[in-house]
């Protein structure tokens, strides 16, 4: 081969090999990990996956909103965020009555205390679903800059939110999923 010919060959694979450690580079740097301490490893300072509220698979936290002129109070309690089996409990205060609903995904489930009265609302399934889903989608949306300590808060259009008592999988009981 000439000169001018190796010079090409020298520059293409010095340009793959740089695609290549660019790209795991990027790879390294966004990957959420496996569940085997993906970011971080095994051992030392903060070994183990790291956690947010968009990639915990379970959370509990509080919100104090104000919406419009009307002041409501929620607690998000959810576990097997991540997966088709999510369970989910809303406890909430407004008006000056409390509600709690707690939901399973797997079973399409719905029941409702109004009033400390136990009622299965199953029949209203995506009804409850496509309310109280989203909005702990959202929550987790609004917590993704959240440093892991302290409260969050926040505005959307004129209403305010307070989220606190957050915590990032936290052990909930299944107990805690069940009605009565």
């Amino acid at each position: 081969m000439n000169k001018k010919g190796v010079s090409w060959v020298i520059i293409a694979v010095v340009i793959i090999a740089v695609v290549v450690v660019g790209g795991v580079a990027y790879w390294a740097m966004t990957s959420t990990g496996d569940g085997n301490g993906g970011n971080g490893g095994n051992g030392g300072n903060g070994g183990g996956d790291v956690y947010t509220a968009e990639n915990a698979t379970s959370l509990e936290f509080k919100v104090s909103a104000t919406i419009g002129e009307m002041e409501e109070e929620y607690v998000f309690m959810a576990k097997n965020l991540g997966t088709s089996e999510v369970m989910l409990r809303v406890e909430q205060v407004s008006g000056g009555q409390e509600f709690i609903y707690i939901m399973n995904q797997a079973e399409q489930t719905v029941w409702a205390a109004f009033d400390g009265q136990w009622m299965e609302v199953s029949a209203d399934w995506s009804t409850y679903w496509d309310l109280w889903e989203p909005a702990l989608e959202d929550y987790q949306t609004q917590l993704a800059d959240w440093a892991g300590t302290g409260d969050w808060e926040y505005n959307v259009g004129g209403d305010s939110f307070i989220v606190y008592d957050i915590v990032l999988n936290p052990d909930l009981e299944d107990s805690l999923f069940t009605h009565g």
